[in-house]
């Protein structure tokens, strides 16, 4: 079963994504804290990782990224960014997430994309 960390600081964002990504057969773990990112990511090693942008605790999602790919361990999973805000060339590019979702986004479309680097990774 393919695991996913979610991290968004919204506690209603979290319970909605964890319910309808474990229906379509995903193991999720959930953080309101971006501080926590790094950790459960060491200790729970997820296929990919959906994050917040801006995170109102700590450090912000795009620091986190950007750690999670300079860590050796770390670096190659997915990291695919979610925001109201749209200008995603800028947030890709700050902090090299591999892909971005514009909130409020359709779940259809986040499935795809999770599955497709999903199926990416494998690949490699």
């Amino acid at each position: 079963m393919d695991r996913i960390l979610v991290v968004d600081d919204n506690i209603d964002i979290l319970h909605v994504v964890k319910a309808i990504l474990e229906t379509h057969g995903f193991e999720v773990m959930t953080t309101p804290k971006g501080e926590e990112a790094l950790e459960k990511t060491e200790s729970y090693l997820p296929q990919l990782i959906l994050m917040d942008v801006y995170l109102s605790s700590g450090i912000d999602g795009r620091q986190i990224c950007n750690a999670l790919k300079q860590n050796e361990t770390t670096k190659d999973i997915p990291v695919i960014m979610f925001s109201a805000q749209t200008k995603l060339e800028e947030v890709l590019k700050v902090c090299r997430a591999d892909d971005f979702i514009a909130k409020p986004f359709a779940m259809k479309d986040l499935i795809s994309k999770i599955k497709y680097h999903i199926a990416h990774l494998s690949l490699n």
